[in-house]
């Protein structure tokens, strides 16, 4: 039941230890010195233990994320919250105003209201993944390799439900990179959208929503590392269009693994054609040079 989910926020630190043990007492802590350098605007502010609804916080989350909570759930009332953990009703609402902001949670009003579990938003699985991504450090290997996985994906998850519609997109988006002379980055921008293109083509959320991370990811990359010529992309896409069109998926793959064969050679090259930096030289070690995430 859900009356009985949750486990006390101890209040007491000291409350963890066996009945018949003592706890020690801690050292009187020193007060630490400020570094010179750290200069009258720090960084960082004292760190502090960890807030009681934030407890809060990781049991609900939890109780949703193993499936004991379902999309739709009513979680018990502030008040019956607050005896679980006891806590204040204040405490209580904090942490629920946080999950709600998080997207885990929806808080209604009146006489049928309360706190619900929230639908699930690709928003925030975007944005984690998207985070991760540039927290990574990853080789022009790795990204091309990840180019080529995800979208074979694409392309075989899009085939079957691919439609009149959706070629027609993805032919519009080639027509308007095509269109753009004298900018390489926004021919790049342009052109990338092409994998979210099949990724709503397939029909599936999950596939649309990794596509969103990888175009957020290759909007930074091929910017920074470069491109091919623009008329060698846009022969290459139409090409994969053409196959699409056709229903040939083998000559869709095989006109993929060109295009990603010639743009790994130039990223490795350091070749650049419309970065706006210099690409990073490679490094003499299975081809595998270490790129650092954008700060």
């Amino acid at each position: 039941m859900l009356e009985s989910r949750y486990r006390r926020v101890p209040r007491n630190p000291i409350s963890v230890f066996a009945a018949n043990e003592k706890p020690m007492s801690p050292a009187p802590a020193k007060k630490p010195e400020l570094s010179p350098e750290l200069g009258k605007n720090p960084m960082f502010s004292p760190a502090r233990p960890r807030r009681t609804f934030e407890e809060i916080i990781n049991q609900i989350k939890a109780n949703i994320e193993d499936g004991r909570l379902q999309r739709g759930d009513k979680l018990p009332t502030e008040r019956a919250l607050a005896a679980q953990f006891q806590v204040s009703r204040n405490t209580v609402r904090e942490a629920l105003r946080t999950l709600e902001i998080s997207g885990f949670i929806t808080l209604k009003r009146g006489p049928t209201g309360g706190a619900f579990v929230a639908a699930s938003d690709p928003k925030i699985l975007n944005s984690q993944l998207t985070s991760a991504l540039r927290l990574t450090d990853f080789s022009v290997a790795d990204l091309t390799q990840a180019m080529r996985a995800i979208t074979v994906m694409l392309l075989d998850a899009a085939m079957p439900t691919l439609g009149e519609a959706d070629l027609a997109a993805m032919e519009t988006n080639i027509k308007a990179a095509e269109a753009v002379i004298d900018d390489p980055q926004k021919r790049s921008a342009i052109l990338i959208q092409f994998y979210r293109q099949l990724a709503e083509a397939s029909e599936n959320k999950i596939l649309v929503t990794i596509a969103d991370s990888f175009v957020d990811l290759l909007q930074q990359w091929v910017v920074r590392l470069g491109s091919l010529s623009g008329n060698r992309v846009i022969r290459s896409r139409r090409a994969i269009v053409r196959h699409l069109r056709a229903g040939d998926a083998t000559a869709a793959h095989q006109e993929l693994e060109t295009y990603l064969k010639e743009l790994h050679e130039l990223w490795l090259r350091g070749e650049n054609t419309g970065a706006t930096s210099p690409a990073i030289p490679p490094r003499k070690r299975r081809g595998r040079t270490a790129l650092k995430p954008v700060a």
